[in-house]
């Protein structure tokens, strides 16, 4: 090769850019909440999975025996550019856990508007909280005739009470996503 460079780029300059590349992936967000929304004729299937960490005390009381829940918030909005969004639906899916202090066994039930959706039992903490945190498949109602549809979500894990009156919620923040089109 002559007189020429073995490595004509600078090794520290590669070096440099891959440090700053995985600090830059590594301080991206994971988001709290993951949506996958399945359309349907007249339906909806949404799937959520949590990804935040659960506050300790919800953790504790579940092991401790207590009965836990998480709510999940869904609201479906018309998307119209000329008004404000008009709201079409709300619906709240109620993934509750308790464990028998007896025979040590978590009993699961997820409800969608009061109605069961599904339920089972388990025998770990770690599997009642993964059922807990990634919920059963629901399917919600939409309406027939489509206009673009957006629905809002939320994960609620418990509520405190300052001064005995204002309540103040401990959960996700809304996650607003664009219901997509029927294929």
């Amino acid at each position: 090769m002559g007189g020429g460079k073995l490595f004509p780029v600078p090794v520290w300059y590669d070096c440099h850019t891959m440090i700053l590349a995985a600090i830059l992936l590594a301080a991206v967000p994971v988001p709290e909440l993951d949506v996958l929304l399945t359309p349907a004729p007249g339906r909806l299937a949404v799937e959520v999975m949590v990804h935040r960490a659960l506050p300790a005390e919800w953790s504790e009381a579940l092991s401790a025996g207590a009965p836990v829940s998480i709510t999940y918030r869904l609201r479906l909005y018309r998307n119209r550019h000329w008004l404000w969004d008009q709201r079409v639906a709300g619906h709240e899916l109620v993934v509750k856990a308790q464990r028998d202090p007896l025979t040590g066994v978590f009993t699961l039930v997820a409800e969608l508007d009061g109605e069961i959706l599904a339920s089972g039992q388990v025998g770990s903490l770690d599997e009642a909280v993964r059922w807990v945190t990634h919920p059963p498949k629901s399917e919600v109602a939409v309406p027939l005739h489509r206009e673009p549809l957006l629905l809002f979500l939320r994960a609620e894990f418990l509520t405190h009470y300052k001064l005995l009156v204002i309540p103040s919620t401990v959960g996700t923040d809304w996650v607003g996503l664009s219901v997509p089109e029927l294929p």
